[in-house]
């Protein structure tokens, strides 16, 4: 059996999310599934670094397969990219160690939250921001977000978990940036919670709206009432940026064209 290494971009606007679902529809691992079936003439499962959520995107998602065929990476990579939809493209696929685990093996992830502040969202970037067209108080949701900054309970900031799970996560950045008309929000940390990036997102957006007063987010982290925190944020502008893993020797490496 051979281990391969995907990195896997997609417009996540038409998906039910990464992970595939008995009901509801078509998610981005069922889609590389099935065209790696057809290619390989092979069953084959895909393990991601984590799931996205219905329409939540990505830049970089890291996955692994393992398989008995020995196509070449660069001809199965060709060969995906013919066969998938436009809107998911695999830009990298490598042989790697039996060892390495698309999840387990992670050890950091890098979100970007997109809100555009203009008066009109621009057509093409519609899909892929959201739009709040108020004067946000950016400073304050800098000092809000350095509260997020390290290890911490965030109970507050996502959908409840089981009563096994925990809900600590270590948080390694959250950063505030003001690109032209748009403010992102870059969040990098160990792992995160169901729906946690998107409430961190919203509810710094509240934060600079004026809606919490200062202090708002220790004091949430600190009592973990999820219906105290603010809004959600829509999945339409948040992207997986990246996904770390401790350096390993690769076998073969091939970039799609």
């Amino acid at each position: 059996m051979r281990t391969l290494r995907l990195t896997i971009a997609y417009d996540g606007t038409r998906y039910a999310g990464w992970q595939i679902q008995r009901r509801g529809g078509p998610t981005i691992q069922a889609t590389i599934e099935r065209v790696l079936a057809r290619i390989l003439r092979e069953p084959a499962a895909v393990v991601a670094s984590g799931r996205t959520d219905a329409g939540v995107h990505a830049l970089a998602q890291v996955a692994h397969v393992r398989v008995r065929s020995s196509l070449p990476c660069e001809r199965l990579a060709r060969s995906l990219n013919a066969l998938l939809p436009p809107d998911i493209t695999v830009t990298r696929i490598g042989e790697t160690s039996q060892a390495f685990h698309a999840r387990f093996s992670a050890v950091s992830k890098r979100y970007r939250y997109r809100i555009f502040t203009g008066a009109v969202v621009p057509p093409f970037e519609r899909l892929y921001v959201h739009h709040v067209p108020v004067r946000l108080n950016v400073a304050l949701m800098r000092r809000e977000a350095r509260a997020l900054e390290g290890r911490h309970d965030f109970r507050a900031f996502a959908r409840a978990a089981g009563p096994r799970r925990s809900t600590r996560r270590t948080i390694h950045e959250v950063a505030v940036r003001r690109r032209g008309e748009e403010l992102h929000i870059e969040i990098a940390g160990n792992g995160f919670l169901h729906t946690m990036v998107r409430s961190l997102a919203g509810t710094l957006i509240d934060v600079g709206r004026g809606r919490f007063a200062p202090g708002a987010v220790r004091r949430l982290l600190r009592n973990g009432q999820r219906r105290s925190a603010g809004t959600t944020a829509p999945a339409k502008g948040l992207v997986l940026v990246s996904v770390s893993y401790p350096a390993t020797r690769r076998v073969f490496t091939t970039r799609s064209r």
